[in-house]
């Protein structure tokens, strides 16, 4: 799972089964599904990610 908490207290989560892949390119960082950018986050707006593996998640 990953976790972003933005600026204005908004928090968006991304279950495992919604992404196959995440990049940060040094302004933003991006969520991938088979290969697209899906979902797009300016950091300058973003407070926190957190990424969960899925052995950390199920224990």
């Amino acid at each position: 799972m990953i976790k972003i908490t933005m600026t204005n207290s908004q928090e968006v989560k991304w279950q495992r089964d919604d992404y196959t892949d995440y990049m940060y390119d040094g302004k933003y960082f991006i969520i991938i599904r088979n290969g697209e950018w899906i979902g797009f986050y300016n950091l300058d707006h973003v407070i926190s990610i957190i990424i969960k593996s899925e052995a950390i998640a199920n224990e």
